[in-house]
């Protein structure tokens, strides 16, 4: 037998159980650390680990419609298999698209990012309006690529897991419009990076969960505190080389964000 996903519920676990014996894949359960360990025959694994994906998407899903907190989850490298596996379709996506795109630079030039940049004028994104949110999309060294992505891909797959990948879409989208329109006013066109949203989904994470404290879910304040420092330090001591407006508007229209959506969920029934 083959550890399949650990579960710290031991009702959710026998659903779950219930649910693979439905589907024919027999599951052996025994409790450890006081989490129920579900395994399966090596045959069966990769089938299991999916429909176990499906489960609990499905189940996140329907906490998140019914005000539900997401709570009593999987581990979530048992139940992915991987780094890149757990993340969502957003986050994943996403991350594809800044990879392959910094990769083109060294492949067909410079002609990609400039149709991305922000363009020199206001008056020009009403022809070419996707430009208002691709420039999150464009680095500029490996450091800045690595950085941007592991913050990206983890505070992206929280909301995406515990609420929706159209949630962290459309917060995305608003924040990146937010972040990179105040740094063209601040410094002009030339600027990149997902900075600005991940300062964004900081601070919307940050104030969800101080506002809708019984979802179940929040972001530990020691990242809240390092990615503050940080923001500080780059004020102070990397004015000129980072984009620190953009830094700033994404934190802010975050955090605005993730009070409203807060209020909003813990209005209609105190969780999710």
């Amino acid at each position: 037998m083959i550890e399949l996903v650990r579960i710290n519920d031991a009702a959710l676990a026998a659903r779950l159980a219930d649910t693979l014996r439905q589907q024919g894949i027999d599951t052996h359960e025994q409790v450890a650390g006081g989490e129920t360990v579900l395994s399966v025959e090596p045959a069966r694994h990769a089938e299991a680990r999916q429909r176990v994906e499906a489960f609990f998407r499905q189940a996140q899903s329907d906490a998140w419609q019914r005000n539900e907190p997401a709570r009593n989850l999987p581990r979530q490298p048992l139940l992915s298999g991987g780094w890149f596996t757990s993340m969502g379709w957003v986050t994943r996506s996403v991350l594809i698209a800044c990879v392959l795109i910094y990769l083109s630079l060294f492949v067909f030039g410079d002609g990609l990012y400039r149709a991305l940049m922000f363009p020199d004028q206001i008056a020009t994104l009403s022809r070419q309006p996707w430009r208002l949110f691709t420039p999150m999309l464009l680095h500029f060294s490996v450091l800045h690529i690595i950085f941007n992505l592991l913050w990206w891909s983890d505070l992206g797959r929280i909301i995406e897991r515990f609420q929706s990948g159209l949630q962290l879409a459309w917060i995305t989208l608003v924040v990146a419009a937010v972040s990179n329109v105040a740094q063209f006013v601040d410094t002009g066109a030339n600027f990149g990076g997902l900075s600005g949203v991940v300062y964004g989904l900081l601070g919307y994470l940050w104030l969800y969960g101080k506002t809708n404290p019984s979802a179940g879910y929040q972001i530990r304040k020691e990242i809240v505190v390092l990615m503050l420092v940080w923001l500080v330090v780059c004020y102070v001591g990397l004015a000129g080389i980072v984009a620190n407006t953009a830094h700033l508007a994404g934190l802010v229209s975050g955090v605005v964000l993730g009070t409203v959506v807060g209020l909003w969920r813990r209005s209609r029934g105190g969780a999710a």
